[in-house]
C-alpha cells in the first residue's frame, strides 16, 4: 500500500531530484524512495565473489543497463 504524503525540500534538492528522475526515467517519487532506503538501510559489506576472487556488493536489486550507462556518461 502506498503513502500519499506532502514534504518540502530545498530548491536546489529538488532540482537535482528531478534531473536525476528524468536521466533515469523514473519517477520523483521513485527517486525520493530510493533515497530514504538508500540512507535508512545502506549498502551492506563487500564480499569475494568465490570464482573470479572480484568484489561484489548487492544493494538490494539488479542494476539496469540504463543506469550503467547513465553512470559511465558522467565520467
Amino acid at each position: 500500500m502506498l503513502m500519499r504524503t506532502t514534504i518540502d525540500l530545498d530548491p536546489e534538492l529538488h532540482a537535482e531530484a528531478v534531473e536525476h528522475a528524468r536521466r533515469s526515467r523514473i519517477s520523483l517519487s521513485q527517486v525520493v524512495n530510493q533515497a530514504l532506503r538508500g540512507t535508512f538501510h545502506p549498502v551492506g559489506p563487500i564480499e569475494r565473489d568465490s570464482l573470479t576472487g572480484l568484489a561484489t556488493l548487492t544493494i538490494g536489486r539488479p542494476i539496469t543497463a540504463a543506469e550503467v550507462a547513465d553512470a559511465l556518461d558522467d565520467e
